[in-house]
């Protein structure tokens, strides 16, 4: 009697695995009708027949007899081994089989099933070319010549063309994809989200839209809307309103909230699953921030977790908050499941808050997204309390909508507290900051946060308040640190604190806190920066119910006399110098001592980005970087190109999401070895720091970093990474300065 044919090593046959993977394709599109009616109103096609047919053939080539050898000596001895060496990709095989038996395949279901395991990448190319003698070289001759098709001879519109023919081959890959692996995962007997789970729902909390999310309603039939709404005005709401008639109107089947931050989309994905069916969070410490401390629980529980995760990064989930980078790389096209995001992308409606954030660099990008999602007629609404009229004409809308009933309140009264190069310049100012029930002070750079968090803990023997009341907060902490950071700002000036009569302490934060904290204090110093940043850090300010305006006293930083302007400027690597932006400049013309109301903040926005030039400003290595992701969006459209696995990055060896110098990882706790990357790769999230190259050099010079990497094992690979051991649990990661007191936290 001869063997039945598997499809893995647990005893799955290839027939039953097959079936599987049509029944979930099956119930897959079953449960989002959209998904073919999106796709057979894109491209002219169905899209049922062909994820069922690239269901039926996926993995035909396993019936081959070295790789069921392989399989069935893998199944006897549970060693693994022997299909790793059977020297032949089975889904490159399936094609093959496919020919011999003269059955006509589309091309998305032909690339559907070569790509399914995320081999059709010229990372993989040696095993289209090498494996079995070269038999399958045709193949990848087959996917590389249409992939250059239009090298010699490229059409007026090839950016389209291509963005056009990623999304017809896009659906049946990433159907195929989703289906082969959660009947993979059921065949394990573990567990799956519930379909109907990924199904949008949104239950409005409260009786009737009032203020901002009734104004939702002005423009929500257009295909691009701008909402222009305060800080703690109800936007979340107002957004999901929006999406829910979207999703009502067959315009899209799930949300895309895009964040500039990832620490803005970590308390925005919080917030917006307290009323939808599920939100995924994703971001590069998304799964520290959502997923680990339950995953620590059990096995199973650790499976659910990475499930949830997985779904977010797909943008399956029905609602997912992201950062704009983790939209922008899924348009390079260069790792494989960059397909499968582009897909469901192209299905989403999508929200961009606080647009009004990103710099010229990341503007520039944002603008190539809007254009390809206009293409598959997304559905976006773009966000922020203070966006310029102007912006119309950069996001390519007529539609501006706000709730006025608000606007000419009193939030803040601004008060000039004079220019300091160190906190003893602006003391009056700091002392009466120390006398209040709660007080928070923004610095504009680390190094100036870290001098008034000094100037606090020193002088807090002469004030009401301990050490122990005055947290700083910055982006290089790590990622525990963070989260219990935020916890205690939170349970400091939150409006719990507010409401119970316990709130107290002092926050000094940089721009980590502009946006990500719901925490509020009466009394507020700010440095300088330009004027729509000063509208989201005097959204900080007596930010609760009942609370009245508070003084909002705004310092002018320097350095030898001059204006400081970082990071709100360029700086010349020549001379050492910073060179003050433009809009800095004008807000610092500008500002006058008066009550403030958020109508003030977006006239004086208003008029500092007048122009679309002024909101969205050009120059050469804009312009280059543009183009270099226009050169993705035509030629990557089908073979991955990304020589990294990395999941995690945000540029490609070409293109950057943002204009940031050089990132490196600082380990915190020094690393012994690890039995899988995985292990490694939770170790990083618990104990990394992410600093600019930079630094890392200035910390050599000062004695704070080794001059060489630690080496260690991760499974049988050596790996090496920078470690330094003056990580402070108060005071964060700090490389470029001869921090002492940083030690104290050792000695606690």
């Amino acid at each position: 009697m001869s063997k039945p044919v598997l499809a893995k090593t647990n005893g799955i046959t290839l027939r039953e695995h097959t079936q599987h993977v049509i029944d979930e394709a099956v119930r897959h599109l079953d449960a989002f009708p959209f998904l073919e009616d999106k796709y057979e109103q894109q491209t002219g096609e169905l899209l049922r027949p062909q994820v069922v047919r690239a269901a039926m053939y996926h993995d035909q080539g396993k019936a081959a007899t070295p790789w069921q050898e392989a399989c069935w000596a893998d199944r006897e001895n549970e060693s693994g081994r022997n299909l790793m060496k059977v020297g032949m990709r089975h889904e490159i095989a399936s094609l093959m089989w496919v020919d011999e038996k003269n059955i006509e395949l589309t091309f998305p279901e032909r690339v559907a099933i070569g790509a399914h395991h995320g081999k059709l990448s010229y990372r993989h190319r040696h095993r289209w070319m090498d494996d079995k003698g070269g038999r399958f070289e045709r193949y990848w001759n087959e996917f590389y010549n249409k992939a250059k098709q239009w090298d010699l001879d490229p059409p007026s519109n090839l950016k389209e063309q291509a963005l056009r023919e990623r999304f017809r081959i896009g659906g049946v890959r990433t159907m195929l994809r989703m289906a082969d692996v959660r009947a993979s995962i059921k065949e394990q007997e573990k567990w799956v989200p519930d379909l109907s789970d990924l199904q949008f729902s949104y239950n409005f909390p409260y009786e009737a839209p009032r203020g901002v999310q009734k104004a939702i309603e002005d423009g929500w039939d257009d295909p691009v809307m701008i909402l222009r709404a305060p800080t703690g005005s109800g936007k979340t709401d107002a957004a999901l309103l929006w999406a829910k008639h979207q999703i009502n109107k067959d315009r899209a089947d799930r949300c895309v909230i895009a964040m500039p931050t990832r620490f803005t989309s970590n308390s925005l994905a919080f917030d917006v699953e307290k009323s939808v069916s599920r939100a995924g969070l994703y971001h590069s410490s998304a799964w520290y921030a959502r997923h680990k401390e339950k995953a620590d629980e059990s096995f199973e529980a650790k499976h659910r977790a990475q499930e949830q995760h997985r779904h977010a990064r797909l943008l399956a989930t029905p609602v997912t908050v992201s950062t704009i980078d983790h939209l922008l790389i899924s348009l390079t096209g260069t790792r494989e499941d960059h397909h499968n995001i582009f897909y469901h992308l192209c299905n989403s409606c999508v929200v961009i808050d606080e647009a009004d954030f990103y710099d010229p660099f990341v503007q520039a990008n944002l603008q190539e997204l809007l254009a390809v999602l206009k293409l598959f007629d997304v559905p976006v609404l773009i966000m922020s309390a203070t966006v310029p009229d102007a912006a119309k004409s950069v996001y390519k809308t007529n539609t501006l909508a706000e709730d006025a009933s608000d606007l000419t309140r009193t939030r803040c009264f601004v008060k000039d507290a004079g220019e300091a190069e160190a906190p003893e310049d602006i003391r009056s100012v700091l002392e009466e900051a120390a006398r209040q029930p709660g007080a928070i002070i923004y610095a504009n750079t680390v190094k100036r946060a870290l001098v008034y968090y000094d100037w606090f803990c020193d002088h807090a023997h002469q004030y009401d308040y301990a050490k122990k009341d005055v947290t700083l907060y910055h982006s290089r902490f790590t990622e525990p640190d963070k989260k219990r950071i935020e916890n205690e700002l939170i349970a400091a000036l939150g409006a719990e604190a507010w409401d119970n009569d316990t709130a107290g302490g002092i926050a000094v934060l940089t721009q980590i806190g502009e946006m990500s904290l719901n925490i509020s204090a009466p009394f507020m110093v700010s440095e300088l920066c330009p004027y729509d940043r000063l509208a989201q850090r005097a959204g900080r300010l007596s930010r609760f119910e009942d609370m009245p305006p508070g003084p909002l006293h705004v310092v002018t930083p320097t350095k030898g006399e001059e204006l400081y302007p970082a990071p709100y400027g360029s700086y010349e690597q020549e001379s050492r110098t910073w060179i003050p932006g433009r809009a800095l400049l004008e807000t610092q013309e500008r500002l006058t001592e008066t009550a403030h109301s958020a109508q003030d903040f977006i006239d004086a926005v208003d008029a500092i980005y007048d122009t679309p030039e002024k909101v969205a400003p050009s120059s050469d290595r804009i312009d280059s970087n543009q183009k270099r992701l226009e050169k993705h969006l035509k030629n990557d459209w089908l073979i991955v190109s990304a020589q990294s696995p990395d999941e995690e990055e945000s540029r490609t060896e070409e293109w950057m999401s943002r204009d940031i110098p050089p990132q490196e990882t600082v380990l915190t706790v020094c690393p012994e070895g690890f039995d899988t990357y995985r292990d490694y790769q939770a170790f990083v999230q618990t104990n990394g720091v992410s600093v600019p190259a930079y630094q890392i050099e200035m910390g050599q010079r000062i004695g704070r970093v080794p001059n060489e990497q630690v080496h260690f094992h991760v499974s049988d690979d050596e790996e090496s990474a920078w470690y330094t051991p003056v990580y402070s649990q108060s005071e964060g990661l700090i490389l470029d300065m001869d921090r002492g007191r940083s030690m104290q936290d050792r000695c606690l």
